[in-house]
């Protein structure tokens, strides 16, 4: 199963769906076609993939550069998403920054929310980042430059 088999939005659910299924679990999905097209059944198993694996799917898919945005969640988060508690990730020196990639909520998360992202999950997180990063490229993270420069 690859990222253009099952599109970003079929990989961020499955991303999403992985923290819900028991260990080994599959899952059946299917796609809808343009104009009604028939499209064949695929079978997905199931997996919570780790943040590197994450990043690194979605960079391809964004064409970004992943070994920068590995550095980038390094820096940010040290590749975490939640506490240990399972609260989310919030910055240190800003509260309002969340998750892997310390996306921030005064200035993300509407725009997050309108590309179809959920900031507070993993996927949707390292998602956002991705997409932005096709976008603006790392400006969004030039504070922690310093870290990952």
């Amino acid at each position: 199963m690859t990222l253009s088999t099952i599109g970003i939005a079929g990989l961020t659910a499955l991303t999403q769906l992985a923290a819900l299924a028991s260990s080994g679990g599959t899952l059946a999905t299917s796609s809808v076609g343009f104009f009604n097209e028939p499209e064949p059944m695929v079978v997905a198993e199931v997996r919570e993939y780790t943040v590197p694996e994450l990043i690194d799917e979605l960079s391809d898919h964004y064409d970004v550069d992943g070994a920068v945005a590995l550095d980038i969640a390094r820096c940010e988060s040290h590749l975490r998403q939640y506490n240990k508690n399972g609260s989310v990730l919030r910055g240190e020196k800003n509260s309002s920054d969340v998750g892997v990639f310390q996306i921030n909520e005064k200035y993300h998360l509407e725009r997050s929310r309108k590309a179809g992202f959920d900031i507070y999950t993993t996927a949707g997180n390292v998602g956002y980042a991705m997409w932005l990063m096709a976008r603006d490229g790392d400006r969004h993270w030039h504070w922690s430059e310093k870290c990952w420069g």
